[in-house]
């Protein structure tokens, strides 16, 4: 008998001692199995965020490798999960471009969030600078223009995505660049008719980078976001060139809006074109002296007609250009300074640009 009560209290421990799995693992396993009901193969962490993390997947339906984020309800704040996301959603489902990230399908759940992407195989343009400390100013032109394309489709559609910066551009296998991350997103902003007169639609809420924010949004006026578009793709532009930020990434507020008055600095370690510096520098101006697209387009830094790039961003073999950086030692350049469906039915928007510079008194946020 005391046999039989010895082993019960040995099981019973052993129950009790047995490893068992944590609340994070469930959410884990949970997680992976609503996936795998849906047909995808979830496979590592791509990203993180705050209330946010990326996996890679390979898609059983699509026959190919997608990119998840998964957006946890239970750590994401109230404006993200009431504005933010449901905003982000309804837009990226609306676009069609090539130089946009595909967007599969949304799986909503009790507890998370499943935004299904197409997978960036080359990484992001963050991640290319830091390799190779810059982008050569002919293989920058190419990027830059894909970047021009995109923002002026978007803007096109009455769409601001006030988050541009280096990491929110991405690169497929072909090295096509793509824009992502409109969790910023707002649309319906084309200019409105108001007194017979058209007039913008303006923002007043702060979003992005503090190193990618225009000055009038640092000094926390209303602001016109297809205008801070435009200045946050000049600061991606003199990144890839110079290999570091233009401007800081500090949370000091004044002392960012003095290096931005003051205009951006080119290093002498880092040869560009006179018509290059000249583009980056009519672009990171004030609101009212700010170059638009349209103007862009006529510049002649983007109207040579070779690049010395195919249309992949790889360096023709045949007809190779001496690069502007000759003289610089790759090696003793500084490290980069920076924190941070169907292609042919893709669409590219080339027509003018219908958001000028100059600002009138705002009408609505």
């Amino acid at each position: 008998m005391n046999s039989k009560t010895d082993i019960i209290q040995k099981e019973l421990q052993s129950a009790l001692l047995e490893k068992r799995p944590n609340e994070e693992e469930d959410q884990i396993k949970r997680r992976e199995s609503v996936l795998e009901i849906n047909g995808y193969q979830v496979k590592e962490t791509i990203g993180t965020g705050a209330f946010s993390i990326v996996k890679k997947a390979f898609s059983k339906t699509h026959d190919r490798s997608v990119a998840i984020k998964i957006v946890s309800k239970q750590k994401a704040t109230k404006d993200v999960l009431t504005k933010f996301l449901p905003r982000e959603i309804e837009l990226v489902r609306g676009l069609k471009h090539v130089n946009l990230i595909r967007f599969y399908e949304c799986i909503e759940t009790t507890l998370r969030f499943y935004i299904v992407m197409q997978y960036a195989e080359n990484g992001s343009l963050l991640q290319l600078i830091r390799k190779e400390k810059f982008i050569p100013e002919a293989r920058a032109k190419l990027f830059f223009n894909q970047l021009l394309n995109v923002v002026e489709y978007i803007h096109s559609m009455g769409i601001v995505h006030r988050d541009i910066k280096c990491e929110n551009i991405v690169f497929d296998e072909t090295f096509t660049l793509k824009l992502i991350d409109f969790g910023f997103a707002r649309g319906n902003m084309h200019p409105v008719v108001a007194g017979g007169k058209i007039k913008p639609v303006f923002s007043k809420t702060f979003c992005g980078s503090h190193a990618y924010a225009s000055p009038e949004i640092l000094k926390s006026v209303a602001y016109q976001p297809q205008l801070s578009d435009i200045w946050a793709i000049g600061v991606v532009l003199y990144t890839m060139v110079i290999g570091r930020l233009p401007f800081s990434n500090e949370n000091n507020i004044n002392a960012l809006i003095k290096q931005v008055s003051a205009g951006p600095k080119f290093h002498k370690d880092r040869s560009i074109s006179d018509d290059c510096r000249d583009l980056i520098t009519r672009i990171l101006k004030p609101v009212d002296e700010r170059i638009t697209i349209e103007e862009m387009r006529r510049l002649s830094w983007l109207n040579e007609n070779d690049s010395g790039y195919d249309d992949s961003g790889n360096e023709k073999i045949l007809e190779k250009r001496i690069k502007l950086e000759t003289g610089v030692d790759e090696s003793e350049a500084k490290q980069v300074d920076i924190n941070n469906n169907d292609n042919s039915s893709d669409q590219q928007c080339t027509s003018p640009s219908v958001y000028k510079r100059k600002v009138a008194t705002p009408n609505k946020f």
